[in-house]
């Protein structure tokens, strides 16, 4: 029996958000609920002196044993053995513990300002931001300035970054300005440091690396942006995607790579190249490995001290991997490639700068550092070196004056730990308490939160599945669109985040495997970068972005035929509020096939399903396809 499709006054439009993938695939992200992050998780009323007595500290150089470190005014105010304490001050036991300066993540992408908060919560104090959106860059500093940003991780940015039309960095929703002619270089600059970016991002990345050609800029306008920031005291960190790419942009005088390449090149000269032009490296290797490595970033999700305060989102972005299939032996290749590059940089003192690339698959804020330290010692840094990796180099290399050590005059910005992180780089996952600014993180309260979280998606769990017995969506075969359950079909496209994509859908005679009728979507892609799509989207519940679980099945499966060129699915699930909970992108032709994708590959445990939108993705011009018996499976 079919059901037919609720009357929708008003057209649904999917609310997609950009997502800031390293470099292959237009992925989606997905984050916690505002209401997660309503409360604040650090508390101003204490501001008394603090004192950590008997303590080992890793002071951003070197381990101080058995010594106290005195915090007065959200500043260090004496590190020593014979220090005066104050009478009022609160006095804590350091004994088989040790104090870190707040650690730096030196590659994150900022979606709002939560992650800024849970950052905190994992110990990392301050982040470096390599691209995010204007605006809110703009408000998270002011918020800096005003004193009113001590419930986040300090931000320090790129804003925009630079890169050609159809460029790496187009495609994540925000609309950027690009680079012809190197005669441009100037006022991208100067728009730049206008806007209050610290430092300037530069993309040189064709996509050979991994099969995906796209436009990218010439070494010229690479050439006259390093020169323009220079001249105006600003650092050049450049996304270079190969071997050949890295050595190019460091003769121009890069101060920095943002990662290791990507490929399993190897030159036995490239360590000496780096030192010699005085770079630092951010190898990234938790994204790296993502890519297509073999150490798994979903072993933080069994770390007793870091589990209680994983969100929902983060559990499931750790256990995915970017969606790139590569042969076991290549991936053994790669990893083996990343090892000696890392191996090769310590031998020639090169400063490597511990950083995630959060939020891509695979990796989580704040948590993911603590990998990204893990990885850093398998692939050759001592635990001490990775410690600085953190701290020191960081704050060194971008110019924080006051972050990154522990000494007087220096922010109170700390994180104590369990045992000795300097022999066993695990130990930083024991978090005992972070101080931001001398005010310590409530940490609890966070946990409790999360707790609610994990309850309330138990009841999601609970909610029964549609009593559908071929588990068939809708064949098209009837007068009217309609579903075999659910709220039916509606039209989505961009249009609400003001873009000007449109789509239309109607019942056209011919479908797949010789039916009678199919759906026939149609319209046009309006634009060039950003996040732009038109389709139709299903919504499985009772009512429209009401959840059903639809976890009793494996997958979902379709078929379509359409104009040659990138259509998506994208899933939208109740745990991820109105983000997208999975994206893939697929290619599609004039010929009937039959697509399907299993929840496990989605990433998905399917027990809240709200929308499942199917159509055309990202590039721009006129579309039409066909769509044929949708079907769970």
């Amino acid at each position: 029996m079919q059901f037919k499709v609720r009357q929708i006054k008003r057209k649904f439009i999917s609310p997609l958000l950009f997502f800031i993938l390293i470099s292959i695939f237009p992925l989606s992200f997905l984050f916690a609920p505002e209401t997660l992050f309503s409360d604040k998780f650090t508390n101003r009323e204490n501001s008394s002196a603090l004192a950590i007595r008997n303590v080992r500290v890793f002071d951003g150089q070197q381990i101080i044993p058995k010594t106290t470190v005195l915090i007065e005014s959200g500043q260090i105010k004496a590190v020593g053995k014979e220090i005066k304490i104050p009478v009022d001050a609160e006095i804590i036991d350091g004994r088989g513990k040790t104090l870190l300066p707040g650690l730096i993540d030196s590659h994150v992408h900022v979606i709002n300002s939560q992650a800024l908060e849970q950052a905190l919560i994992f110990g990392v104090t301050t982040v470096i931001d390599m691209f995010m959106d204007v605006g809110m860059m703009k408000d998270i500093k002011q918020k800096q300035r005003a004193g009113q940003a001590h419930n986040m991780a300090y931000l320090v940015s790129a804003g925009t970054l630079a890169t050609a039309p159809g460029g790496h960095g187009t495609e994540y929703g925000i609309k950027i300005p690009t680079l012809t002619k190197p005669e441009e270089a100037s006022s991208f600059v100067e728009a730049r440091i206008a806007e209050g970016s610290d430092f300037i991002k530069i993309i040189y990345d064709s996509g050979e690396a991994y099969f995906r050609p796209r436009p990218t800029l010439d070494l010229a306008i690479i050439e006259a942006l390093i020169k323009e920031a220079h001249q105006r005291g600003k650092k050049v960190v450049v996304h270079a995607a190969t071997l050949k790419n890295c050595i190019a942009v460091l003769n121009l005088g890069a101060d920095g790579l943002a990662h290791i390449y990507f490929d399993d090149s190897f030159d036995s000269n490239f360590g000496h190249l780096v030192a010699q032009k005085k770079a630092f490296v951010i190898p990234t290797l938790t994204v790296l490995e993502s890519l297509g490595g073999t150490k798994d970033a979903s072993s933080l999700i069994d770390e007793p001290a870091l589990s209680p305060f994983l969100r929902p989102a983060d559990l499931r972005f750790l256990k995915s991997k970017l969606p790139v299939k590569i042969p076991a032996e290549k991936r053994k290749k790669l990893s083996e490639t990343r090892q000696r590059v890392v191996q090769q940089l310590r031998e020639y003192k090169v400063p490597i700068l511990a950083g995630t690339d959060v939020p891509n698959p695979g990796t989580a804020m704040g948590v993911s550092l603590h990998h990204e330290l893990e990885l850093l010692v398998w692939a050759g840094l001592s635990p001490l070196e990775a410690l600085k990796a953190a701290t020191s180099l960081p704050a060194e290399k971008f110019g924080l004056k006051d972050r990154g050590w522990i000494k007087p005059g220096y922010l109170a910005d700390l994180v104590l730990v369990e045992g000795n992180p300097d022999e066993d780089i695990k130990a930083t996952r024991r978090i005992i308490a972070v101080w931001k600014e001398g005010v310590k993180v409530d940490r609890d309260k966070y946990r409790q939160k999360i707790a609610l979280e994990m309850k309330k998606l138990d009841e999601l769990k609970k909610i029964p599945a549609p009593q559908i017995s071929s588990g068939l969506i809708s064949d098209f075969e009837g007068e009217k669109i309609s579903s075999n359950f659910g709220a039916g079909w509606a039209i989505s496209t961009d249009q609400i985040f003001g873009g000007k994509s449109k789509a239309q859908m109607e019942l056209v005679s011919e479908g797949a495997e010789g039916s009678r009728q199919s759906l026939r979507v149609s319209g046009e892609i309006v634009g060039e970068g950003g996040m732009l799509w038109a389709g139709v989207m299903f919504f499985p519940g009772e009512a429209t972005m009401a959840p059903a679980n639809l976890s009793s099945f494996k997958g979902i499966s379709f078929w379509l035929k359409g104009k040659e060129r990138q259509y998506a699915i994208v899933i939208f699930a109740q745990h991820a509020g109105f983000i997208p909970a999975s994206t893939r992108a697929f290619l599609a032709g004039p010929e009937w096939k039959e697509y399907y994708f299993s929840f496990e590959e989605l990433g998905l445990e399917a027990y809240d399903i709200m929308g499942i939108f199917i159509g055309a993705y990202q590039e721009s011009g006129p579309f039409w396809f066909q769509l044929d018996n949708v079907q769970m499976k």
